[in-house]
């Protein structure tokens, strides 16, 4: 696997605007599962919403994370527009805290999803940028948003029971690519949860011995390759250099316009009951 600069794939693409989302999940292709599903699928009644929480940290390394998270609102306008088009059979809590370890969960009996300031903490560090910087409020929503979107993947398959097969793992991956591909738009935490994948799969490299072949996550290259072929698939005019900076092989390629068609439209076929958008 080519080691590619996180710069250079942020040239490719504008700054985002943290004041304007822009977000609908009727702007792309779920606008018309609202006249599909009306004319054959039996909704669920929405008896519940995402809820967000930040807590304050303990630890004064996660305060400028804490702070800009409270501050920039941009969690708290997705979550609006999530729960404005998807029903939820109850309440989902997300919470952004501290773990004491780096990582994220959803917990089915809880159902909660915690998003750990360890996690982001690391990523930002791989991203270089400092607190108090030009960029530092992206990189802080760079380095939650596909994780986000991973962890609510758990949620949705526990809480609307969809049929996954394979592991719910790989699954929920597609999902965060897909909903930041066909619904967000947002290339910036797309190819940053590309790029968390590949900085995790070089510290496997460096430890073979100990790769966790028994685990429930694929291995962090495959991801890395999963979640690239997606990109590319989707937009292969957009996404080229993909290929030309060795980050997907031509083998691969060929077939990711096909693979991303048949993950976007199985999600859309799954999520289609619980669509209340217009």
């Amino acid at each position: 696997m080519a080691k590619l600069s996180f710069s250079s794939w942020f040239a490719h693409y504008p700054a985002r605007l943290l004041g304007g989302l822009g977000l609908s999940l009727a702007c792309w292709g779920w606008g018309e599962l609202g006249s599909i599903a009306a004319a054959h699928v039996v909704k669920i009644q929405d008896s519940g919403d995402i809820l967000l929480t930040y807590d304050p940290p303990a630890i004064a390394e996660h305060q400028a994370i804490y702070e800009s998270l409270a501050s920039n609102g941009f969690f708290d306008a997705l979550v609006d527009e999530l729960n404005t088009d998807l029903a939820f059979p109850q309440d989902i809590q997300i919470t952004f805290t501290e773990c004491g370890e780096v990582n994220a969960f959803y917990y089915p009996d809880y159902v909660e999803v915690t998003m750990c300031y360890e996690l982001l903490e690391q990523f930002i560090y791989i991203f270089g940028v400092e607190d108090g910087t030009d960029g530092f409020d992206d990189a802080v929503i760079d380095a939650s948003l596909f994780t986000f979107f991973h962890e609510l993947g758990h949620a949705l398959v526990h809480q609307y029971e969809l049929p996954i097969t394979g592991r719910e793992e790989d699954a929920v991956d597609d999902f965060a690519a897909v909903m930041l591909i066909d619904i967000y738009g947002d290339e910036a935490g797309l190819l940053s949860g590309m790029w968390q994948f590949e900085s995790e799969a070089i510290e496997e490299q460096e430890n073979l011995a100990d790769l966790p072949y028994w685990g429930e996550h694929s291995l962090s290259t495959q991801r890395f390759y999963n979640t690239a072929c997606l990109i590319y698939g989707s937009e292969p005019n957009t996404y080229e250099f993909l290929i030309e900076e060795g980050a997907l092989p031509e083998d691969r390629a060929e077939r990711c316009p096909a693979e991303y068609e048949q993950k976007s439209r199985a999600w859309f076929t799954l999520l289609e009951r619980f669509w209340q958008g217009e």
